[in-house]
């Protein structure tokens, strides 16, 4: 359902042990089988650390947080194009997406409320609980706020202005109004310091599963470099990003050569990676589903646009193991390949154990550039381009480049098709009206940088606004 009434009315807690907090209509009743009443849920160490792991696996499960963020944010941008007539692929492509029609913007809008409300429970069921451990409980608060904030980031970087639910009460959050986008990045980056304060250095265990799927303290502090970068304090960007940057016992840049490693379960350049963390992944990723053809398809779907592929500087090692040129039926098309398997068969053939990386050091590297580049270091924000550069098999820059030209120019060979990268990037920095009002000029309009609010949101909430320009 995409209207937040409706959401917080009918979302359930766990994908095993689910519950419905704050909402006492609800509690007048014997929940489904399927759920437990929070007191079941967090009344002891063993099920709270269940209630975080279906919360992890309801997020890495989601469309929108498996694959959405990528396809849509791409097609919106300038890195993909559907070889398809399909009316929601031609509407992202062209940046005409409207608030009742549009899928793939309201499935953003009520996937990231959803697990929200999932955090949100975990935060406010072992807040002050007697009942779980207090270190455990530390920990587990820590990871739901680091991941509360992941979503927020995503919420705020792509509508603006946004309801603020800290709450599970639904009679208090269903009329809640949009605040501004300015109250959300300080929720965010409040969050983010207290789980920094709380959450280890290593990746812990839960669930059976120790690998880099459940938040850590560099995950967060690689969010407060994102969220630091948005709101223009370059300075603890610098900070955090150097602090994930620093960590090279957990940490390292795979050389050129290993460039199909990156995307590998515990890939060392991962720093958040999502994955079933109550079962064991597949091998295979929806976005290789999604981009990656198959012998068994009848066409192609999507292809890397021109543009994105005539910025790939001779020789660039990101070109040769990142995309992959297919011809079937006549249609060539040059496919995302960072995710190489399509299916669990494919998987077991290749060898290769793939997993959705969420954030990797590349970035942090980019993030200090940008933001050394703001603060007036060239030379620092050139020394960490040019270590992504060496990486990719590239000559050093001439000492008079454009550094702002270059840092972005590296995002987008570096990050394509890495859930919105290039659209956020382009949006951050100022530039999103100069280039795709150049490579879309029958469609582009500015107020397109920000989706539209669902409208069967607006329709439940009537202190819901629309975003300027849609109708």
């Amino acid at each position: 359902m995409d209207n937040l009434y409706k959401l917080l009315r009918s979302v359930c807690f766990l994908a095993i042990l689910s519950t419905v907090l704050g909402c006492e209509k609800m509690l007048d009743i014997d929940p489904p089988k399927n759920e437990r009443p929070s007191e079941v849920v967090f009344g002891s160490v063993e099920t709270a650390k269940s209630a975080l792991s279906g919360a992890y696996s309801r997020i890495s499960q989601s469309q929108t947080y498996s694959v959405n963020l990528t396809l849509a944010n791409a097609l919106a941008a300038d890195e993909l194009r559907a070889l398809s007539g399909t009316a929601r692929y031609a509407a992202l492509q062209n940046n005409t997406y409207e608030p009742l029609t549009s899928s793939y913007t309201s499935d953003i809008w009520t996937d990231s409320y959803t697990v929200i409300y999932q955090f949100n429970s975990i935060i406010i069921g072992l807040t002050g609980n007697p009942a779980v451990n207090a270190a455990v409980s530390k920990q587990i608060v820590a990871e739901a706020k680091t991941m509360r904030a992941y979503c927020y980031l995503q919420l705020v970087s792509l509508f603006g202005d946004v309801p603020l639910v800290l709450s599970t009460n639904v009679d208090q959050t269903a009329l809640t109004p949009r605040v501004a986008a300015s109250v959300v990045y300080n929720q965010i980056i409040q969050d983010l310091n207290e789980a920094k304060a709380d959450l280890g250095e290593d990746y812990v265990s839960n669930g059976g599963v120790s690998n880099r799927m459940q938040a850590n303290r560099s995950t967060a502090s690689a969010l407060l470099s994102r969220a630091y970068l948005a709101t223009g304090n370059a300075q603890e960007a610098i900070r955090n990003a150097s602090e994930v940057i620093g960590h090279t016992a957990l940490y390292q840049l795979l050389p050129g050569t290993q460039l199909n490693d990156v995307f590998l379960a515990n890939s060392r350049e991962a720093i958040l990676q999502f994955g079933s963390v109550l079962n064991a992944t597949s091998g295979y990723t929806n976005e290789g589903q999604a981009f990656v053809s198959n012998p068994f398809s009848f066409s192609l779907s999507f292809t890397l646009s021109d543009g994105l592929l005539a910025a790939f500087e001779p020789n660039d090692l990101r070109r040769t193991a990142w995309v992959r040129e297919v011809t079937k039926n006549g249609v060539t098309a040059a496919e995302p390949y960072k995710y190489q398997n399509y299916d669990s068969e494919s998987a077991t053939t290749s060898q290769r154990f793939e997993v959705p990386t969420v954030i990797r050091l590349a970035e942090m590297y980019l993030i200090r550039a940008e933001a050394y580049a703001a603060s007036g270091n060239r030379a620092l924000a050139l020394a960490d381009v040019t270590t992504i550069r060496d990486r990719a098999g590239l000559d050093p820059l001439p000492a008079d480049v454009n550094i702002d030209d270059a840092i972005l120019q590296e995002r987008r060979i570096e990050l394509f098709c890495e859930r919105g990268d290039r659209w956020l990037s382009l949006k951050r920095t100022g530039r999103i009206n100069t280039i795709l009002a150049a490579v879309k000029p029958a469609t582009w309009q500015s107020f397109a940088q920000l989706f539209p609010i669902p409208q069967t949101a607006i329709d439940t909430n009537p202190n819901l606004t629309q975003n300027q320009g849609y109708r």
